[in-house]
């Protein structure tokens, strides 16, 4: 008996080993075209956010789906043309999914999409699409080069850009994904100048797509307790500026002028504006008192620690440096995307 056992044990064990073979042999050509992967990528992120609301079942995907035909079927996502989503009754459908190049008027789209239902959008270029004022971003998938949107009204004919990343970082889930994929926080100063000089930021534009385009202004901002510094230049050669100019401004505040940098921002810069700060703890510690008005201006920061927060070349004023690591995650739950800045990387 326990012989019979132990070969039915052995014979599961073959199947079951064999079925895994089997199933990573049939995902080995997706695996090797990740865009094969970008919709099931973003249906699995648009579900655990909760969408389709309602457990509401109706979708349809506009444009070619190639590759991703098995996939949609499964997931009973109807391809449709153009032609056939103009006979598809109004409000009637849960999500929308339109496929690069499909070349169909969002006008169609959003006529059958309910309110609640959600439009996926793979674009078709760098560039972020357009959808209507009445839609809501709730997933933006930088690496599948998506936006997936609510619609949360009718439409009242007016268009406008999606949003830039500052107000995507508004909505949670967005955040999580695209802070997550900042380079990791050092736990403690690094203690030779050569590991500093590998430290690699992974800076905001990349993480997002955003090509800088269609911003008023591109500034950055290096607020320092005393004259000099090289950090503009720094910035110049190493940020991923595209084709843009940036204004450089330097502002010297340490001690009791940090308290005044919140106002300074709350004056000079708009959310209309693209803005990077350089600055050190006490600086960031005023932009978080001065509240959300102040902290939504600012896209992207570098923290300098060693300006009174344990890394600096002296031992007056400085703070543990656990204290500055605890500003850097109240930044990031703030909606910045925060580096870590050290004075060698200047060398």
């Amino acid at each position: 008996m326990k012989t019979a056992a132990r070969a039915m044990g052995a014979a599961n064990g073959r199947l079951l080993l064999t079925v895994l073979v089997l199933s990573l042999a049939s995902l080995k050509p997706a695996l090797a075209n990740g865009d094969d992967l970008q919709l099931p990528v973003l249906l699995a992120k648009l579900k655990d956010r909760g969408y389709p609301r309602h457990g509401g079942r109706a979708a349809v995907f506009l444009g070619d789906p190639g590759l991703w035909l098995p996939f949609l079927q499964q997931n009973h996502v109807a391809p449709v043309s153009a032609a056939e989503l103009r006979a598809i009754p109004d409000e009637s459908v849960d999500l929308a999914v339109v496929g690069r190049g499909a070349g169909v008027d969002f006008g169609l789209v959003d006529r059958v999409l309910k309110v609640g239902g959600v439009a996926a959008v793979f674009a078709a270029s760098p560039s972020p699409p357009q959808l209507p004022g009445n839609y809501k971003v709730v997933v933006f998938a930088p690496r599948e080069g998506a936006v997936a949107a609510e619609k949360t009204g009718t439409s009242s004919g007016s268009v406008a850009a999606l949003p830039h990343h500052r107000k995507l970082l508004a909505v949670p889930g967005n955040k999580e994904d695209v802070l997550d994929g900042l380079e990791g926080v050092l736990l403690e100063p690094p203690q030779k100048r050569h590991a500093i000089r590998r430290l690699r930021p992974k800076y905001l534009p990349e993480l997002t797509g955003d090509s800088l385009e269609g911003y008023r202004r591109r500034v950055f901002i290096d607020v320092a307790p005393a004259p000099g510094g090289g950090a503009a230049s720094w910035f110049m050669k190493h940020y991923p500026r595209g084709r843009h100019e940036f204004e450089s401004v330097r502002l010297t505040a340490a001690g009791e002028a940090a308290e005044g940098i919140g106002d300074w921002l709350e004056g000079n810069v708009g959310e209309e504006d693209y803005v990077v700060v350089k600055a050190g703890v006490e600086a960031a510690e005023e932009m978080l008192r001065k509240g959300a008005a102040v902290v939504r201006r600012v896209d992207e920061l570098f923290l300098d620690c060693g300006e009174g927060g344990g890394g600096g070349s002296s031992n007056s004023g400085r703070r543990p440096y656990w204290q500055c690591l605890a500003l850097y995650g109240r930044l990031r739950d703030q909606g910045v995307a925060v580096h870590q800045w050290w004075s060698g990387m200047l060398r």
